[in-house]
């Protein structure tokens, strides 16, 4: 009976000694800061997503409209 106990305390302490999840998924901890918590949920940077987000401007800039002189100004 004893055995048994121990094995089966051995068992719950083994899947509770990990910070994380099977899939993955670490918990916050109390006690972060507001700069530690934002950087939990911001996205991971790339350079390519950097040059890709900076031709999407260049592209949105280049379709916008150009106001002449005399035009409606809006």
């Amino acid at each position: 009976m004893q055995r048994l106990s121990l094995l089966i305390l051995g068992c719950l302490l083994s899947g509770c000694a990990t910070g994380t999840t099977e899939t993955g998924y670490e918990p916050r901890h109390l006690g972060m800061s507001d700069g530690q918590r934002r950087g939990l949920y911001a996205p991971r940077y790339s350079m390519e997503q950097a040059q890709a987000q900076a031709e999407r401007e260049q592209e949105a800039k280049r379709n916008r409209p150009q106001v002449g002189i005399g035009g409606p100004s809006y």
